[in-house]
């Protein structure tokens, strides 16, 4: 989808504390042949905070950053992938009741690792299919612990982060001359081919504590699946959404500034690591659907673009699911790092 008048007011992420890898591999917690394969150097690890809290954090700080008032939001759009805190319940609605408030449409979304970008083009969506709204709100957040997640053995390659981000999208002339980016497009794909590689072959309601993605990998290839066609339909499903955003963005590769990919080295492969943002991906770990969010805060944090920019956010869950953002930078805010700010810096929001 093509966007003309659609705009990131401002965005931010809460991270939790960093832990090195190396630690992992000494205490037993991470097998040390595929930290080096992984070559990631540290995860960040959130003591005692839930998610919800951590979203609520990032939320603030992008609303602060913004000149969008509270009022003009009329969607919260939150993305999850881990156990949120509590069973039955909504928390888009928690995040919006200590943000924005109002009467605004709380909506969860549970697309795994793909959210983050599902919810941003849901977000853009809603704002262009109603003349009257001129604001959204887009957060992301997960926490990777056991008993639940094993954040270095439930997953292969993708040793999980704790953190949350958000992003504020509007619409109108104001936003035009004050965004820090305009959104030219997004694209969502979907390949159900080989649906089963996450999900196993186990009988429904069985559960396994922590969850084992390794062993329903390897369940689902027991059953004739061939590994390398699960591999090729995830590259062709990230390339096929990449290459149809920049079409639709009139932006050709070679154009675009930056890639913001999946925290995790397979997802960057052939592309110069300087334009990647896995320099910066490998000290966080995989934040679920807060990847992309995350990456392009800390690219407008660092100063690492500047206006006339163009930025793809790419992203892949399970299931298969298949997105790609394009942006263009319209100006670089002078905000500090998330590592440098009180409070939000994995400590209690």
């Amino acid at each position: 989808m093509w966007w003309n008048d659609i705009y990131v007011s401002a965005s931010a992420a809460w991270l939790g504390r960093r832990e090195d890898v190396r630690d992992a591999v000494a205490e037993g917690r991470y097998d040390a042949a595929e930290a080096a394969r992984d070559d990631f150097l540290a995860v960040r690890v959130a003591d005692g905070v839930h998610p919800p809290d951590m979203a609520v954090a990032a939320a603030r700080l992008a609303l602060e950053r913004s000149v969008v008032p509270a009022g003009d939001v009329a969607l919260v759009a939150h993305a999850s992938v881990s156990f949120q805190g509590r069973d039955h319940w909504v928390p888009a609605s928690y995040i919006q009741a200590r943000t924005v408030a109002g009467s605004a449409t709380a909506l969860d979304i549970r697309q795994s690792s793909n959210g983050g970008l599902a919810a941003l083009d849901l977000a853009a969506s809603w704002l262009a299919a109603r003349s009257e709204v001129r604001a959204a709100l887009v957060t992301t957040a997960d926490r990777y612990g056991l008993p639940e997640f094993d954040r270095y053995r439930s997953d292969s390659s993708l040793p999980r982060g704790d953190g949350a981000t958000a992003v504020v999208l509007s619409r109108g002339a104001q936003a035009s001359t004050t965004a820090v980016a305009r959104l030219l497009s997004t694209v969502l794909i979907g390949d159900s081919t080989h649906e089963g590689a996450y999900r196993g072959t186990r009988t429904w309601g069985e559960r396994t504590v922590p969850v084992d993605l390794r062993a329903r990998t390897w369940e689902y290839l027991a059953t004739g699946a061939n590994g390398e066609d699960v591999v090729a339909t995830l590259t062709a499903g990230q390339q096929r959404a990449l290459k149809q955003a920049l079409f639709e963005a009139g932006v050709k590769e070679d154009e675009v500034a930056r890639f913001v990919f999946p925290n995790g080295r397979w997802w960057s492969r052939g592309l110069d690591p300087g334009r990647t943002t896995w320099e910066w991906g490998r000290q966080v770990g995989h934040m679920g659907g807060g990847d992309q969010a995350a990456g392009f805060t800390h690219l407008v944090e660092t100063r690492a673009v500047r206006a006339g920019d163009r930025v793809v956010l790419s992203g892949a869950g399970v299931g298969m699911n298949f997105s790609c953002a394009v942006l263009e930078m319209l100006r670089i805010p002078d905000w500090e790092t998330a590592e440098n700010t009180p409070g939000r810096d994995g400590r209690t929001p």
